[in-house]
């Protein structure tokens, strides 16, 4: 099954997101910040990467910069996740090679469950 990198600073929303994704069956990578998830990206590349937009130390915009100036990275879809969706961070966010934007407030979680299953199934296996 694919691996989905849930990117998420707030501790229960990463836990829920997790917790519902291996449901599904697949294969997750957590982590707290940007920071932490491009270190992790380091020894493995997951299929998708749901990246929330506001956190500390690297943000979800800072990261999905610093994917995209790396070829390896360059191919990951990112369905992003914020509490606000301000049109300035979903332009910057589509310009930088995200796939979709995703207000937590609300998104179902059948719609995002969707989303990474589309994304993953686009994959190599």
């Amino acid at each position: 099954m694919a691996t989905v990198m849930v990117v998420e600073d707030a501790d229960l929303v990463r836990e829920t997101l997790t917790r519902l994704l291996r449901r599904e069956g697949f294969e997750i990578l957590a982590a707290h910040d940007g920071l932490e998830a491009m270190e992790m990206l380091r020894s493995t590349t997951p299929d998708v990467i749901l990246l929330d937009v506001n956190m500390p130390d690297m943000d979800g915009i800072e990261m999905l910069e610093a994917l995209q100036s790396s070829p390896q990275y360059q191919g990951v879809p990112v369905v992003m996740l914020t509490s606000h969706g301000d049109t300035h961070t979903i332009r910057r966010a589509m310009q930088l090679g995200a796939k979709e934007f995703l207000v937590k407030a609300t998104f179902s979680i059948g719609e995002m469950l969707e989303s990474v299953k589309r994304y993953a199934s686009h994959q190599p296996n």
